[in-house]
């Protein structure tokens, strides 16, 4: 097992584990009604991180989690109507990835309203299985992100990586 932090700095190595089937960096849609939980973004490494819940996904029946990782990264681009909130589910409704002038990007439509595009040299994705996740992804509602943590994949999380895919070899 290793920590899904460990996985987006590139210290543990997920691309040992099996191919996946439904590749989310090269098939349109492949993370229809993904939750969006974090984002994260190192200057020092060149990096950008997606971590995913994968309890409600439509192309997915194993894994209850997912890390996207983008490495030499060119942009990183969000927005989003401002709501009224504590906390607010984003769930991914498209995904659309594309190669262009030597860079990977995907751009990703979301509900309620929001938007995020993403684009670097190379991309990884792992999906995950992290022990003690419950069923079904929390109750949002009147909480605030420490009541709901336990209940998510979080970056501190011990995973195992079921399956894996890269852009390395389609980006020489």
């Amino acid at each position: 097992m290793t920590r899904i932090e460990d996985l987006f700095t590139g210290a543990a190595d997920g691309a040992s584990a099996d191919p996946i089937d439904w590749d989310p960096l090269q098939e349109s849609d492949a993370l229809q009604e993904v939750g969006l939980l974090d984002c994260r973004m190192c200057p020092l490494t060149g990096r950008a991180g997606l971590l995913l819940d994968m309890r409600t996904a439509l192309q997915y029946r194993t894994g209850n989690a997912a890390l996207l990782v983008v490495r030499g990264l060119h942009s990183f681009q969000w927005s989003e109507e401002p709501l009224d909130r504590t906390l607010i589910a984003f769930t991914i409704m498209s995904s659309a990835p594309a190669t262009s002038r030597r860079l990977w990007q995907m751009r990703i439509g979301l509900f309620p309203d929001g938007e995020l595009s993403v684009s670097g040299k190379a991309a990884d994705f792992h999906l995950l299985d992290v022990d003690g996740t419950p069923e079904a992804p929390p109750d949002y509602s009147e909480r605030t992100l420490n009541e709901v943590r336990k209940d998510l994949p979080w970056w501190d999380s011990e995973c195992t990586v079921l399956q894996s895919s890269t852009t390395r070899s389609t980006m020489t």
